[in-house]
């Protein structure tokens, strides 16, 4: 069952959004008057500049990190986990990390110049950092192909698979796409004001997703930005305003919530290890991959929708997740000493017998499986928090509808 969620989950809900959102601008009409200005200034200055200090960052950063994983290689049976795996997990994260860029560009490049604009300057983004990895990651692939033999010798990524990693980040790069389109609608709600200078954008962006009950504060912040006329003085309170902003805790009640997650996914995870413990089953990973993703995605959804912000939601989100991952530790470790008791294999696979209960711990807590789950229950957060956020708004525009309605007749 949690297997089929996952997919509505982890996979689907950026895609739809997008999709939706592109539908709903282009039932506007006036489609095709707005796209020579959204390529225009999608690519105008500064935009072109950030695009290949993007494109140089990325590729030094893809040269710096293969070299590092290569020289990791030989020693990995020492460090206690899969170097090769760590490696492909760690660059689906990159692809986590690349959206998020990906969105905040097209945020504040639609803030200023409308959505069209801030959408193909989020995805120029997604293509610059896939242009930067791939012009340095491909000629070392080549060169492997050429001469195996000269680089350490896969385990777990099969026969000609050392570099799987990076083949990777560059093909689930695709997954990105939607987050560009999400971040220029999100900073595109209500009434787009003509951006004065770069301190007005930063306080505009940081203010635009505030929840509810802290809408008129931000507001106040914009207006006493705009009454101020020195440089200087306009930097620092843009500053000072943006790092409030952004500092807004947690949605009310969501630590209540994250203990209630914590309880949950304890109780869950006590219940797949004895089950899989009485019946032979093959640990407990995929539980702690799967039903706490689902379970952060509604959090997130409902936090979202709550407070009518994306912001709101991907914190409350995360502290759920806080409360997730306290659980898995708190509980795994003491099942995974009962596991080795039982001589019934590790607690994560349930594959092979750890020689002591300190291997079974330390495998438990094996970082290319903690950062496996991150990358599963962030990706579902984000998911979350996007399509409450999404909904809320939908909502609050057809409340005013029905309400115009209702006073015109």
């Amino acid at each position: 069952m949690f297997e089929f969620l996952l997919v509505f989950v982890v996979v689907a809900p950026a895609p739809a959004l997008a999709l939706g959102v592109l539908v709903a601008r282009l039932r506007r009409g006036g489609a095709l008057a707005r796209l020579w200005p959204g390529l225009r200034g999608g690519v105008a200055r500064p935009v072109w500049i950030g695009l290949v200090a993007t494109v140089v960052f990325a590729g030094a950063l893809t040269a710096g990190l293969e070299q590092a994983y290569l020289a990791a290689m030989p020693n990995r049976p020492e460090r206690g986990f899969d170097t090769g795996l760590l490696a492909l997990v760690i660059g689906q994260f990159a692809v986590v990390l690349s959206a998020a860029l990906a969105a905040v560009a097209a945020a504040a490049v639609a803030r200023a110049r409308g959505f069209g604009a801030g959408a193909v300057a989020g995805v120029l983004t997604l293509v610059a950092v896939g242009a930067g990895a791939a012009a340095a990651h491909l000629p070392l692939r080549a060169y492997y192909l050429a001469n195996p033999s000269s680089f350490p010798p896969p385990l777990n990524l099969g026969e000609g698979g050392l570099l799987v990693p990076f083949d990777a980040f560059l093909i689930t790069l695709a997954w990105a796409l939607p987050w560009p389109v999400i971040g220029a609608a999100l900073a595109t709600r209500g009434r787009r004001r003509p951006v004065r200078d770069l301190p007005q954008l930063v306080l505009d962006l940081a203010t635009s997703d505030l929840p509810a009950n802290r809408a008129a504060w931000g507001a106040a912040l914009r207006a006493e930005l705009a009454a101020i006329d020195p440089p200087a003085e306009r930097r620092r309170f843009a500053r000072g305003g943006a790092w409030a902003a952004l500092r807004t805790g947690p949605p009310r009640g969501a630590w209540l919530v994250g203990a209630g997650v914590a309880v949950v996914v304890a109780l869950g995870t006590l219940a797949a290890s004895r089950w899989s413990l009485a019946h032979g089953g093959g640990g407990v990973l995929g539980f702690w991959a799967e039903a706490p993703t689902v379970v952060l995605f509604v959090v997130a959804l409902l936090a979202a929708w709550r407070s009518r912000s994306f912001g709101a939601g991907l914190r409350g989100g995360i502290v759920a997740g806080l409360g997730a991952l306290v659980a898995v530790v708190a509980v795994g470790i003491p099942e995974a000493i009962l596991w080795t008791n039982e001589r019934a294999g590790f607690l994560s696979t349930g594959d092979a017998v750890p020689p002591d209960w300190q291997t079974a711990v330390r495998d438990t807590l094996r970082p290319e499986f903690l950062i496996g789950m991150a990358l599963f229950w962030t990706t579902a957060t984000a998911g979350g928090a996007a399509l409450g956020a999404a909904l809320a708004r939908l909502h609050t525009r057809t409340s005013d509808e029905v309400t115009a309605a209702r006073v015109i007749h």
